[in-house]
């Protein structure tokens, strides 16, 4: 370890009866040098001295003193061992004790003198505030950015009888906790805090849209393997109600907006036609954000996981639940002036299995997820899941060969159509 340099001496004091006859004096702002030590350990010296030897020797970087921190008489010990930690938070917390400060601009650390007004702890104040329309939990996620401290999710304890709070405890600049039996937020800060708060709560605790959904599904039967269901309701659509759709649909859009009013007189021309069959017609409320579900069908037993309990002992097959039938599905998000919208259609059933886990059996699916934005009270037509089946029919006498035999082959294609509209209330 190399040498310590030695301690500036001392100003002269007269002396009385072997001591000193009154306060010590600041030593001269004498420059230190330490060069790359490993620890620094300075006695009886000026806290300006301190900021040079480490800023000058020890980390070798830029650095302003201003003239009040070179003005103070304090006299101070330093002590710091840099294996067992960062010289610059050492110096940090050592600075902030004496009521300096450090900013650090363009690369230059600058070391001044705090004002009374921030080394003081500002008063704290509590506030309570009662959810209108949203939950605290939302709230305190919400603005918990805007202040000190966090919002805590746990529901409030409360203390036992006569329990009195630890003197010890490290205080915080803000605290809060939101209590899920009542669901009311308490928040405990300054009144700076408390005052951005009491205006910004109100603003984001608002009423959560609703909204109406209307729907039809259609089972569209077509014996034409080139005109699919959605291209067939566009047809009708714009045949008997005179709607201007184009010079033709395109089939890879699959989607077009007819206008509110004619929505009962669409359903009408749809529900005329033998080819339509409506699967299901959902008429839901929903609250923006949340899931509204429809299921019409049963749930399925299917083999799950097997586990062995015991390396000795019988295995364990779990059994789950599927739903298979007609499930609608849709999450609404409500804007100022549209309505984002994810809808889901399902139509599926289960089989025998004749291969793989025989005893699980096999589920059928057709499944559309789509997802779009539109204005309050548009109806919006879809198409695209299509299926195909092909039945053959062989007849013929048992004993004559089997290419003497007669062959008949059905087909038949069928396609989903969504008429879908979504209100505001």
């Amino acid at each position: 370890m190399p040498a310590l340099p030695p301690l500036p001496a001392a100003l002269s004091m007269p002396v009385v009866g072997g001591l000193p006859a009154g306060p010590l004096s600041a030593p001269p702002l004498a420059p230190l040098k330490m060069g790359n030590a490993k620890s620094v350990d300075l006695r009886f010296v000026n806290v300006a001295q301190v900021i040079d030897l480490i800023y000058a020797d020890m980390l070798q970087s830029q650095y302003v003193i201003t003239p009040d921190v070179l003005a103070d008489t304090r006299v101070v010990s330093f002590r710091f061992d840099r294996t067992k930690g960062d010289i610059r938070d050492g110096l940090a917390e050592f600075l902030g004790s004496l009521g300096f400060g450090v900013v650090t601009k363009n690369g230059v650390d600058y070391v001044f003198k705090r004002k009374e007004e921030d080394q003081k702890e500002p008063d704290k104040q509590v506030f309570v505030y009662s959810p209108k329309y949203r939950t605290a939990d939302y709230l305190a996620r919400l603005v918990q950015p805007l202040v000190t401290g966090q919002f805590t999710m746990n529901r409030v304890v409360a203390s036992p009888a006569g329990a009195r709070a630890h003197s010890d405890a490290p205080p915080t600049s803000a605290a809060a906790m939101v209590d899920q039996s009542s669901d009311t937020m308490v928040f405990l800060g300054s009144a700076k805090e408390i005052a951005m708060l009491k205006s910004v709560l109100p603003q984001v605790d608002t009423k959560i849209g609703e909204v109406a959904i209307r729907a039809w599904v259609y089972e569209v039967s077509t014996e034409n393997d080139r005109t699919t269901g959605f291209q067939l309701a566009a047809s009708i659509l714009g045949g008997r109600l005179g709607l201007s759709l184009g010079a033709g649909v395109d089939p890879s859009v699959n989607a077009f907006r007819i206008h509110t009013g004619f929505l009962d007189a669409a359903i009408a021309a749809l529900d005329s036609d033998s080819r339509f069959h409506v699967v299901t017609s959902p008429n839901l409320r929903v609250t923006s954000g949340k899931h509204g579900r429809l299921n019409v069908g049963q749930s399925v037993p299917v083999i799950g996981s097997v586990s062995y309990p015991a390396t000795s002992g019988a295995p364990v097959q779990s059994v789950a639940y599927e739903d298979a039938g007609v499930i609608f599905d849709v999450v609404p998000t409500v804007k100022d002036d549209v309505i984002d919208t994810d809808v889901t259609v399902e139509i599926s059933d289960f089989q025998k299995t004749s291969t793989g886990v025989n005893n699980s059996p096999t589920k059928n699916t057709r499944k559309s997820e789509t997802s779009m934005t539109l204005q309050d009270g548009e109806v919006v037509v879809m198409g695209g899941l299509s299926q195909g089946k092909d039945s053959t029919v062989t007849s013929g006498i048992r004993w004559l060969p089997s290419f003497m035999d007669g062959r008949s082959v059905d087909r038949s294609r069928s396609d989903i159509v969504l008429v879908l509209q979504v209100s505001k209330i």
